[in-house]
C-alpha cells in the first residue's frame, strides 16, 4: 500500500520536518534538511522526522 505523505505541492523539491511518524503535520521546510530541521527546533520540536518531497513527475534515482 502506497501512502502519501504530504499532498500540498508547495513542498515540492523541499525537505520537510514532520511531527513523526504517525502525525504528517509539516513543522518545517527548507532547501536543505537542515533548515528544514533547524525550522522544527526552533518551535519546539526536537526530534523531528525528516523527508524529501520530490518534484512532481520528476525521476528519483537512489
Amino acid at each position: 500500500m502506497v501512502q502519501t505523505l504530504i499532498k500540498d505541492n508547495r513542498y515540492n523539491g523541499k525537505y520537510v520536518a514532520l511531527k513523526d511518524f504517525n502525525d504528517f503535520t509539516v513543522i518545517g521546510e527548507g532547501t536543505t534538511p537542515q533548515e528544514a530541521y533547524d525550522k522544527a527546533f526552533q518551535k519546539g520540536y526536537t526530534h523531528p522526522v525528516l523527508t524529501f518531497v520530490p518534484v512532481k513527475d520528476m525521476v528519483q534515482i537512489y
